[in-house]
């Protein structure tokens, strides 16, 4: 598309120029055609008013006088800058400028008019290119006198007026130009950038989509899977109580799978249905307070250090406190996860402008950069266990929120993540949630 309107742009101003060039092409010729008419003319003037014609009459004072008020009436009517006439060797015999070509002086056009001056010596009337004389475009023409054995030539000089109006448009075509450059960078850069946003507007389209079929298969699967495991975990129980001695056994294999089971398939649901909640007004480092409490009480593992740092008592922010919190606990057991013994997990919050920024940072073995663009995928994971949806839904939900969800890893140097929520939370529209991965 843009392709194709720089070549309409461009076949539309090379015919613009072409125009031009020969339109000026025109008005010179025709411009030379008048002067040589003219040059005619002057000499049929002298012609008669000094027959016959011999060089010695412009020595003589009044034919001379009548000869030059011939060619100033001339000149008035045809709007000539000059005329003169020229002997042989070049010398002006008469000029009605003076003052810029000397009468008895070698006449100092000669030299730039001289194709023009010698076809008027062999008896054919002619005009020269345009030149530049006196602080303007000059054009002359010259004929025979007398049109029989030639003695000398009249010569008619006049300014190119046409040129005014030539360069008026040449310089409208100039902007022309120009602009439609500009505009064809603009253009492409427009296509480029709609090109790309529809690209990602379709992808989305597409995810959307997908998600959608996948909630629908969600919600059937759920009804149908969810009451025979509740029915085999009841057996599991009684059979526990039966046989205490298989106990270690049947919870292992049979309750602990079942539960896992069901895990898996709430996370399913919740992160297919868009379900909203009532937002409210919630206190951010409250609630990441409870977040890193509920981790710490919950690790079997006490030598993994979990620091905070919050540079504010309180963080004022509307929204849906359960998912809010889910977010959180799904990135604080992913960092959990993410290191063995020893390691630390970093917890700060902070202004970033007029947003919120909580960061998560640990100290694990990191993200592969292949995998790092596919963390938010649902159902992906490296884990041996796990949905693959927990940072899927954290992503959900904090886009929900008006937010964003930024991940910084490498592999060996840890993962830093990072939540921006905006301190005047964005209201209405669901905001999905889930169980970590």
């Amino acid at each position: 598309m843009a392709l194709a309107v720089a070549v309409l742009v461009a076949a539309f101003l090379a015919a613009d120029w072409h125009y031009y060039a020969e339109t000026r092409r025109s008005l010179d010729d025709e411009f030379g055609r008048r002067l040589a008419a003219i040059a005619e003319l002057a000499a049929s003037e002298i012609s008669r008013l000094a027959a016959p014609i011999s060089l010695e009459i412009f020595d003589d004072a009044r034919a001379a006088d009548s000869i030059r008020a011939g060619l100033e009436r001339i000149r008035a009517v045809h709007a000539l800058f000059n005329a003169v006439v020229l002997r042989e060797d070049y010398v002006t015999l008469m000029s009605l400028e003076p003052g810029l070509y000397p009468e008895d002086a070698e006449y100092p056009h000669w030299q730039a008019d001289y194709d023009a001056i010698e076809r008027a010596f062999r008896g054919e009337a002619a005009a020269t290119d345009l030149h530049r004389g006196s602080g303007v475009y000059l054009k002359a023409g010259y004929a025979p006198l007398p049109a029989g054995a030639v003695a000398a030539v009249v010569g008619v000089e006049a300014s190119a007026e046409f040129l005014g109006a030539l360069a008026r448009l040449r310089l409208i075509l100039a902007a022309v130009t120009g602009i439609s450059a500009a505009g064809i960078v603009f253009f492409t850069v427009f296509a480029l950038r709609a090109a790309s946003s529809l690209a990602s507007a379709r992808e989305s389209l597409s995810r959307t989509e997908s998600l959608a079929a996948m909630g629908r298969m969600a919600a059937g699967i759920a009804h149908e899977v969810r009451n025979p495991l509740f029915i085999i975990r009841g057996a599991a129980e009684k059979l526990r109580a039966r046989h205490p001695e298989s106990a270690p056994d049947v919870e292992s294999y049979v309750i602990d799978e079942v539960d896992r089971l069901n895990g898996i398939l709430t996370d399913y649901l919740l992160f297919a249905r868009d379900e909203p909640s009532r937002r409210v007004s919630m206190d951010l480092v409250a609630t990441l307070g409870r977040c890193v409490r509920s981790l710490r009480d919950s690790a079997v593992d006490e030598t993994v250090a979990i620091e905070t740092s919050f540079e504010r008592p309180e963080a004022p922010f509307v929204g849906e406190e359960k998912r809010i919190q889910q977010a959180f606990l799904n990135i604080l057991l992913n960092a959990r996860q993410a290191i063995q013994a020893g390691g630390a997990i970093a917890v700060s919050l902070a202004a970033a402008g007029e947003r919120y920024r909580v960061a998560v940072k640990d100290t694990g073995a990191g993200i592969a950069a292949k995998d790092l663009d596919r963390i938010f995928e649902p159902f992906f994971t490296t884990k041996s266990q796990g949905s693959g949806l927990g940072l899927a839904v954290t992503k959900k939900i904090v886009e929900a929120h008006g937010g964003e969800i930024v991940v910084e890893s490498a592999p060996g140097a840890g993962t830093t993540v990072s939540v921006f929520l905006p301190m005047t939370a964005r209201t209405g529209g669901p905001a999905g949630g889930g169980h970590g991965a």
